[in-house]
Order: C-alpha cells, then structure tokens, then sequence
C-alpha cells in the first residue's frame, strides 16, 4: 500500500535579525534592530524577539527605535549575510531529506517520503507514525540551532499546510508541530487569512466581505471568488485549503560553500584579521559537519575600502572540517602580506569532500588524524604550490606522460574498490599455504630484471641517425656513441584532438655504461632522454 505524501516545513522568523545573530554570536540575547535606507531615511526593517517586546516595530525610524529602547542594538542590513544563512537552512534540511525545495530565504520544504522508518521507535504505543515525525522534526530543529538559527518545523500532508503552521506556531522558536494525513484543513480553520500574504487588491476586498480567518476564505464558491478576484484570489483559496499550487522543485546541491562577514569596523593587520576570519571558519566548518564533508580548498576574498578586493588561495590539503585548523591554514599564506587598503568585508568559499572514516578497515592500519594530515598537506601547498600536491591519478590516455594530481583524500584506490563492489578484507593467509596453493615455483631462471626510472623533466637531447638509426647522443651530462639500439617503437593517439600525440622510443646503450630509454615526439620532431635502466 502505498504511503501517503508527507512534508516537513522550517520556517526561521526573523530571518534578517536571525542572520545577524547568527553572524555575531554576541548578540544572542540583546535587543536588536535591522536597518536599511539612506543614512537620512534608516528605518527598522527588522527585529529580535527581545527587540519586539520593548516595543520596537518595523518601519519605526532609527531614532523613534532608539527612544523607545536606549541599549538597542542597531546593524545594517547585510544580504551576504542572509544568503549565508539561507545556505546553512539547506545544509541542514540536507542532512536529514535527500529532496529539499527552497521555497523562500527563510523557509525550506522536505519530501519525507520513505525516511519516517528511519526514526520509529524500537517500543512504544501510540501512532508511530506522528512519534517518527516528531523526532524527524526534533532532529531538523537541533540540526539548525547547531548552525544558529532557530526554526518553527510543522509536518502535514502538503506543503502549503506545513508552511501556514509553521508561520502560525506561538511562543519562542523552536517548535514542533505534526499533523495527521486528512487533518489539515480542520487544523488550518482558525488561522488568520493574513498569514496567506494576500496581496494588497484582494486583502482589502477580503476585509470589506468581512473574511477574517481561513476557514471562511475556503468556504467561498470558487466560480464567484474567481469572477470577482481573478486567480490570485482561487489560488490564495487553494492553499486555504491546505493544496499545493506549485510542483515540488527539489534545490541542487551546491558544490562550494561559502560565508561572507561585512565589518563595521576596518581591519589593517593580520592579527586583526585572524580574529575576524576564525568566527567565519567556525561558521563554515559547522556547515561541513552537518554534511559530512571536509575542505579541500579554500578561497579567501578580502573586500577593501578603496573598493578592490584581493583573492588569496589555499589548497591541495586533505578533506578538513577543524575550524582552529582551516584559520592555521589560511592565515599561514597571509604573513607578511601588505595590501593597498584596510579590509571592509571578508568571503570565504570551500571546495569540499566527503570526510574519511579514520578506521574504516579493521584489516588495515588506522588513518592519519584528518587534522594532522590536512595540516601537514597544507603546510606543502604553501612551499611548492598547490597544483603539486595531492595523490596521483591516470588519465584516460595512452600517453606515457598523462599523469596528474587529485585532492589527497588519505583513502588508497584499493580501500574504495573494495567498498564499491562490497566485497570482505583479504583473510590472513600463512606462507606454507600460499606456497601450496601457488604450487613449485619454476627452477628455470629467465635472466635479470631492469627497472626503468623515469627523468622527470626529461632529458632534451641532441640526436644524430645513421641509416634511420641513433648513432650518437648529446644531453647535459650525457653524452657519446650508442654502442647498441633497440627500437623502435612507435606509439600515438588522440588525432581526433588537438592534444593529438605519436612518438619514437629507442633503448639505447652508451660509453658510460648505461641504457637509456630516448624518445622523438614526432609532431615536434624533439628528442629527450625519458628514463635510465638500473
């Protein structure tokens, strides 16, 4: 039988004052008001509940504020500051539904379908199913008052019900409201129509028929509501009822996270700056925790106040998510840095991984502490550069040369193969039952094995033929009659591209003992030594 759709809404009041307080921990508490307008037109745009109870309302001037709460804290409006906080809603919504729809700054709608089971109780009595919502919604609103920001969460049937509870919850946030399938319009009666947000026209002519709550509202014949209002007042009358106008629209996950702090003050020196940027690393490692991810590059955008902005980078570290650690880290690349103008503003983004379990093998020796390694391989990206630091990789050529780099994660390739495809650890086997299963080894000896060590660069080289073949080499350090050749090999591909490649590879013996392995790129017609056998 198939379950019936179930959402869950948070919706965060206050959101600017919220974002505010979320920015600047110290506020928490205090009486706070959000500005905007012209430094001759500032008006409250909004409060703190603590604000509210002394009275102060939005659109009171700055200085009507001020008269009626004396200790009023008063900050400009910051939009960075908001996204930031939009962003940290997402992540936690994230953490606990795979489907999230960002259905305004302040409010998010997840899909509950198939996650209920996940927090059923082992014993209990009651419906279980409103127990396990409950707890879903515990757990969202913990989740968000671990990022800062306290939430209203409803759960019902549809999305337009959750959201009209979550607005419509009394008292101080946070709050849990769960309403059984089929019960919504009962539980939505009483509401005031207001909190539909009617627009102007059709509020004003709702108040002239005398519709006060809901209810009301979705008593009306629509054929007349429609003839009378348009379709903003049917669709204002659908979600009255508690129906979903709109399609569900999951949000993407982004692939970078970031958070952005505008100062009141201007910073001038590193030290200065290091206090600044360590609540930012505290912001945003809370963000990767409730993820489960971990940095793995950093971008720090400094805003100063002749109007530029200088860009600093660190990279090539492991997956990290330790805030003390993140600061080190960025703060390492900036000493002795002398910028042009006092900082203003700061943004800090982050490429992210997934963390690594620090034991995720109990065959396998136990993993390097992700804040050690991640420091460590920071520490290397400052003195030889990022683009030189992580764990190998192939690409997907045949060209000798194709190797790169990757973000050095701490997980070897045989680890994740052994996770992807679910098979056990190697068991312990003794030598003498290896050596019965591999049978006699041969008695027969096939000659000396060589090993060829690559140059890195290679040797460029000068290279003299005789009858299509090397007779003498020239290199830096290298130089003299081939004694013997072997060769050639010819090799190419990708002449589909622009990166098409084919060269010539000869193994040849010198005066000075040694066999070297001498290539020619045929499309530049260049020779080099590529390697030496030892």
């Amino acid at each position: 039988m198939t379950e019936p759709p179930r959402y869950a809404c948070a919706w965060i009041p206050r959101f600017a004052a919220a974002a505010l307080v979320r920015r600047d921990p110290d506020l928490r508490g205090r009486a706070v008001a959000v500005l905007t307008g012209t430094a001759a037109t500032r008006s409250v745009a909004e409060v703190t509940t603590e604000a509210w109870t002394r009275g102060i309302r939005p659109g009171m001037s700055a200085a009507e504020a001020r008269a009626w709460a004396p200790d009023l804290v008063v900050r400009d409006r910051d939009l960075a500051t908001e996204r930031a906080a939009t962003a940290a809603l997402l992540d936690a919504a994230w953490a606990v539904s795979p489907r999230v729809e960002a259905a305004a700054p302040d409010q998010i709608c997840l899909d509950l379908a198939g996650l209920t089971h996940l927090y059923r109780a082992v014993t209990g009595s009651g419906d279980i199913h409103a127990a396990a919502e409950t707890r879903l919604g515990e757990r969202l609103v913990a989740t968000l008052a671990v990022l800062g920001l306290p939430a209203h969460v409803a759960v019902a049937g549809t999305r337009a019900a959750a959201r009209l509870l979550t607005q419509a919850s009394s008292g101080v946030p946070p709050t849990v409201t769960v309403v059984p399938s089929g019960a919504e319009s009962r539980v939505l009666a009483p509401l005031p129509v207001t909190l539909l947000a009617p627009p102007p026209e059709v509020e004003a002519a709702l108040e002239r028929w005398g519709i006060q709550t809901v209810e009301e509202l979705a008593a009306l014949p629509r054929a007349a509501l429609l003839a009378r209002l348009g379709t903003p007042g049917v669709r204002l009358q659908s979600e009255a009822r508690g129906d979903d106008v709109y399609p569900f629209v999951a949000a993407v996950p982004p692939e970078a996270w970031g958070e952005a702090l505008a100062l009141e003050w201007e910073v001038t020196s590193v030290e200065g700056l290091a206090f600044v940027l360590h609540r930012l690393c505290e912001r945003l490692a809370a963000r990767l925790a409730v993820r489960g991810r971990g940095a793995t590059a950093l971008d720090l955008t400094c805003r100063l106040a002749d109007g530029g902005t200088h860009v600093h980078r660190r990279g090539g570290f492991a997956p990290l998510a330790e805030p003390r650690t993140l600061g080190r880290l960025i703060l390492a690349g900036l000493e002795g840095l002398t910028l042009p103008a006092p900082v203003v503003g700061l943004a800090l983004e982050a490429e992210t991984a997934s963390l690594a379990a620090l034991q995720a093998d109990l065959f396998a020796p136990p993993r390097p502490s992700p804040r050690e390694l991640g420091e460590v391989l920071g520490r290397l990206a400052a003195l030889v550069g990022p683009e030189r630091v992580g764990a190998p990789t192939l690409e997907d050529t045949h060209r000798p040369d194709a190797i790169g780099t990757a973000p050095f994660t701490g997980t070897g390739p045989g680890a994740r193969a052994r996770r992807r495809e679910g098979s056990a650890p190697p068991a312990f086997v003794s030598p003498a039952a290896a050596a019965a299963v591999a049978g006699p080894r041969p008695l027969h000896v096939t000659g000396a094995a060589l090993v060829r060590r690559r140059l890195v660069p290679p040797l460029s080289a000068g290279v003299e033929l005789r009858d299509g073949r090397p007779a003498t080499v020239a290199a830096p350090g290298i130089r003299g009659r081939v004694l013997a050749a072997a060769g050639p090999w010819r090799t190419a591909g990708e002449w589909w591209a622009d990166t098409a490649w084919a060269r010539e590879e000869w193994d040849v013996a010198l005066p000075d003992g040694a066999v070297y392995r001498l290539v020619q790129d045929l499309v530049a017609g260049a020779w080099a030594l590529d390697a030496i056998y030892d």
